[in-house]
């Protein structure tokens, strides 16, 4: 008798992450819809009922966002939009996947918290300090309330191969990769300490998530080794073998932003096997 393929919607398909998950649960033991915003709009609660109903998916991972971090903190119809995507959108796949028994795998944002405590736990209180950051709690919360089988996968700085998506954001390293083309000097912000999370093992843990039957819950995967963005930018550089582009450290006044961030939010992860450095990752993201 033939396996059943286990079917898999993922939602943000054409994003940094959404591609990664995409080759990762592209095995044979897999039927995988990917889906983005040509196909699904998740703030519209009626659609995405409709479609998780039709297609009765084993496991829906939603990658979607909106993280135009400081225009949602000026922008009040920015905000609103955030609302609809980030806290909105979450509820109306974990009302659906509830309704028709799917795991909901949702991504979450380190943003979450407000850095005066440094490294967080999975259990620790959220409490954020942006817009931005209390719409991403809107969607964690909307999502432990509302599906009994979900992941909650906090993470933050992600790198990797670029999204393919229209309007997609530059991750940290290739915008400063490609500056680094035209600038002999680049000044960089010596805070915000976190770590980085490289997409390919990102993806790779959801899928370890979903095969090994891990507990329903919260998670905090991140590669090894917190970092500011200008200590990330060193190695980066070091990898890469750029010597002739000087590197600044300066403060986070240097480069005024309407959104706080949170000064160290270290996700410490303690339920999950620890993902490698972030280094050798990189290494192998740059092909070094």
């Amino acid at each position: 008798m033939e396996n059943k393929k286990t079917k898999v919607i993922i939602i943000g398909a054409k994003g940094m992450l959404g591609r990664a998950l995409a080759d990762v649960f592209a095995g044979e033991n897999y039927e995988t819809l990917l889906w983005d915003r040509e196909q699904i709009d998740i703030s519209n609660g009626e659609m995405v009922a409709e479609l998780i109903e039709k297609e009765k998916p084993d496991l829906v991972i939603n990658t979607a966002a909106h993280n135009a971090v400081d225009k949602i903190e000026e922008d009040d119809a920015t905000f609103e939009l955030a609302k609809k995507i980030n806290g909105e959108g979450p509820l109306n796949l974990a009302l659906a996947c509830n309704q028709g028994g799917a795991v909901l795998a949702h991504f979450v944002s380190d943003y979450v918290f407000d850095g005066e405590k440094g490294e967080y736990v999975e259990t620790d209180l959220p409490h954020p300090i942006s817009r931005y950051g209390e719409t991403k709690l809107m969607g964690e919360e909307n999502v432990a309330k509302n599906c009994e089988k979900y992941y909650l996968i906090r993470t933050s700085k992600l790198f990797g191969p670029p999204a393919i998506s229209k309007g997609a954001k530059k991750s940290f390293f290739e915008t400063m990769l490609e500056l680094a083309k035209k600038d002999i000097s680049l000044k960089v912000v010596d805070a915000e300490i976190s770590c980085f999370a490289y997409s390919k093992d990102l993806a790779e843990a959801v899928k370890k998530l979903w095969e090994e039957k891990f507990p329903f819950g919260i998670y905090h995967l991140v590669n090894e080794g917190p970092e500011t963005w200008y200590t990330g930018l060193k190695k980066v550089f070091a990898i890469v073998g750029i010597t002739d582009v000087e590197i600044v450290p300066v403060s986070s006044d240097t480069f005024p932003r309407p959104a706080k961030r949170p000064a160290s939010a270290i996700l410490k992860n303690t339920k999950f096997p620890q993902l490698r450095d972030w280094e050798a990752a990189a290494r192998e993201w740059m092909g070094k």
